[in-house]
């Protein structure tokens, strides 16, 4: 069986952005990002929520709420 995906990889994946690319969007810092990104939750903060719901609208990509939140069997 697959692992499951954390929130930060499914957005990264939706946002079909680099690591970088996804840091220079959001004005974070590169290694923030690639910390998420490898963390085994991957939860995302209210802030990088919002964040990223605001890039998304930027870049023309939906995202739902399903894509900010662990799935099921991380929950």
């Amino acid at each position: 069986m697959a692992k499951a995906r954390t929130p930060w990889q499914k957005v990264a994946a939706k946002l079909a952005l680099t690591p970088s690319g996804l840091a220079a969007e959001l004005k974070r810092h590169r290694s923030k990002i690639s910390r998420a990104l490898r963390d085994e939750r991957g939860l995302i903060n209210g802030r990088d929520q919002l964040m990223l719901l605001q890039a998304a609208r930027r870049l023309g990509v939906s995202l739902t709420l399903a894509d900010l939140m662990p799935e099921e069997e991380d929950a």
